[in-house]
């Protein structure tokens, strides 16, 4: 029988991601806007943009789970500037998992983005973020 497939550090215990980006309009352009947008694993954020929408996240992810609490928030967020493309830190690491583990978990998710066939530079939680803000700016742009 064929295994089924895990993810490390994410597979074991419940998760929710966090993948941010922010699109910027060039100084020679001052009319177009700075866009950021925000994704999560658990639904797709609402329209609404407002400081509830965490919490929102986190309480329906909480509900979905039968009210058992999260063990790991894991965010990525682009630097913003091409000279800081591949910074990160693990700012809190309680899910005791190994840099391996963290390498492949990243690894895994740069196979995820379901507009490529192949692996990508940014993992797919930025990219669907960076869809979202230009999303968001080609209806501000209307």
């Amino acid at each position: 029988m064929g295994q089924t497939p895990s993810i490390p550090v994410v597979s074991k215990v419940p998760t929710i991601i966090l993948g941010m980006g922010a699109l910027f309009g060039f100084p020679e352009q001052p009319d177009v806007l700075s866009i950021a947008a925000m994704i999560l694993s658990s639904k797709p954020v609402s329209d609404k943009v407002d400081d509830g929408i965490m919490k929102e996240a986190l309480l329906d992810f909480y509900t979905s789970l039968g009210k058992r609490k999260l063990d790991q928030i894991i965010i990525f967020r682009d630097g913003g500037s091409p000279d800081n493309v591949l910074h990160g830190t693990v700012i809190d690491n309680k899910a005791e998992f190994s840099a391996d583990d963290l390498q492949e978990f990243v690894h895994s998710l740069s196979y995820m983005y379901q507009r490529s066939t192949t692996a990508i530079f940014v993992v797919a939680p930025i990219c669907y973020a960076y869809l979202a803000a230009s999303q968001l700016g080609a209806i501000y742009e209307d």
